[in-house]
């Protein structure tokens, strides 16, 4: 018998160690039974559907068990029940928290104890003498939402089912308040209006953007107690538009209602200000039609310009920037509205940019009088026409124009060439070959070598054929070597 090597020996032990192991774990295993982990049997029900949490009874008069609590069955190795612990005694209702564990709400629940069937308990606290009820249910559902509660069996010393089994039922919880079910999902409103700013009259496009988009119902569109308007949800979104806002500043909601308020909450958006005024000036045409901001007056133009939130009652004078004419006052009416029915454009007025002013020191606002100072109606004058040029132009050609060629032309590129072309073909191309610019046959063009590829592939045979060869030769001689110095060898067979 051959004896093993220290290193081998130490080797041996520790694998035969190893598989000893791994056989324990495997039988340990097969033979052990995960406990059950703890699950709902079912909802019960209160007789109450909401409450308040700081009433004297704060879940209402009652609460329904589904079924009987389950007793705990003692197993033999085989399976089979050898015995069945009641577990029925009393029940426990407690709080799931949000951020992880439970809280206990009300114990020792025994007014139709044993729970051997689906009873109806009491929960006031005539009829459990010994029930357990916190003092304060606002410290335990210290936020708003919706909680889960487990409705547990417990034996006669207070122990649980050991499979944890329980009957659950959620609330949801605002305020003071609470009410049977998960409540519904909070949503947010955004609004936006286009334009902004506008006159009298315009119309004004409202958006509302309800997140989730799932929602459904309808927005309101309001400015404090006063509807404006109303539309319904699609896709996420409500619009309206409205042209019937009166003179002023508004600050507009949008408010949104579920049209289930069990599955959406109601949520309204923050105030969006749309700003409604006439303009701060006119300037308008002989006829009378509006013209655009900053329009282009021709000299000699007469137009009309009104001017808003000025002093009523009184005066303010008129000037045209960068021109010395003058120009009639104008008094602001009881409004605060002056109007200088004809201004005429100077007839030496300069091109460009101007404005009529007017004395803005006297109290002429924006917006009626709660926006920036307005002193100025911008226009443009365009440039004056050209004249009609006198006289024959002196670019006008007369006679026989220098620039027309005459004879035949000296910059006439190879027109006295030999027109037949290189008869030998040797001006064809230089790439693969063609024919020539004229006659001939072209010739062979490019110079690539007859059979260039396949050369190439012969070659790269050739050495490939080589490098396998000197691979193989080399592979063998290492071999024979490796043997014959010891560096290669294999097991002998056992004596």
């Amino acid at each position: 018998m051959t004896a093993l090597h220290p290193f081998r020996r130490a080797a041996a032990i520790v694998a035969a160690c190893a598989a000893l192991a791994t056989a324990l774990v495997a039988l340990v295993v097969s033979q052990s039974q995960p406990a059950r982990a703890a699950a709902s049997m079912g909802e019960f029900t209160f007789a109450a559907s909401s409450g308040k949490l700081t009433d004297p009874e704060p879940f209402g008069p009652s609460l329904t068990t589904p079924a009987a609590c389950p007793d705990y069955e003692v197993r033999d190795e085989n399976g089979n029940v050898v015995e069945a612990v009641p577990i029925n005694y009393t029940l426990m209702l407690r709080a799931v928290m949000p951020g992880g564990g439970s809280v206990g709400v009300m114990g020792s629940v025994i007014s139709a104890s044993p729970y051997d069937t689906a009873k109806t308990a009491s929960l006031a606290a005539a009829d459990n003498p010994d029930l357990n009820l916190p003092a304060d249910l606002t410290q335990i559902f210290t936020a708003d939402g919706t909680y889960e509660l487990q409705l547990v069996c417990l034996d006669d010393f207070g122990g649980e089912h050991p499979d944890g089994n329980y009957w659950t039922q959620k609330i949801t919880v605002t305020g003071e308040n609470w009410a049977v079910g998960e409540g519904a999902e909070s949503t947010s409103v955004s609004l936006t209006g286009q334009p902004s700013d506008v006159e009298p009259g315009q119309k004004v496009e409202f958006s509302a953007t309800i997140a989730p988009a799932e929602a459904t119902g309808t927005v309101t569109f309001r400015e404090g107690g006063t509807t404006i308007g109303s539309a319904p949800v699609s896709g996420g979104k409500a619009e309206f538009t409205t042209s019937d806002l009166p003179q002023g500043q508004h600050a507009v909601v949008a408010a949104f209602t579920p049209d289930d308020a069990s599955n959406w909450g109601a949520s309204e958006s923050a105030p969006f200000t749309v700003s409604v005024f006439p303009p701060d000036f006119e300037i308008r045409d002989a006829s009378g039609e509006r013209l655009p901001d900053t329009p282009e007056l021709r000299r000699g133009q007469t137009v009309e310009l009104i001017v808003r939130g000025c002093a009523p009652g009184t005066a303010y004078a008129m000037s045209m920037r960068g021109n010395d004419a003058e120009f009639p006052d104008a008094t602001a009416d009881a409004e605060g509205v002056v109007t200088w029915k004809t201004l005429t454009v100077p007839e030496d007025a300069v091109a460009g940019r101007t404005a009529w002013d007017f004395e803005a020191d006297k109290g002429c606002r924006a917006n009626g009088g709660i926006g920036a100072d307005v002193a100025s109606a911008p226009f443009t004058v365009p440039e004056p026409s050209s004249e009609s040029p006198s006289g024959s132009p002196t670019d006008d050609p007369s006679g026989d124009p220098t620039d027309d060629p005459s004879g035949d032309p000296s910059g006439d590129p190879s027109a006295s060439a030999d027109p037949s072309g290189d008869p030998s073909g040797t001006t064809g191309g230089s790439g693969t070959g063609g024919t020539g610019t004229s006659g001939g046959t072209g010739g062979t063009g490019g110079t690539s070598p007859t059979g260039g590829l396949a050369s190439t592939g012969s070659q790269v045979a050739l050495f490939g054929g080589l490098g396998a060869v000197l691979l193989t030769a080399g592979g063998v001689f290492a071999m024979r070597f490796a043997r014959r110095n010891g560096l290669l060898g294999f097991g002998q067979p056992g004596a």
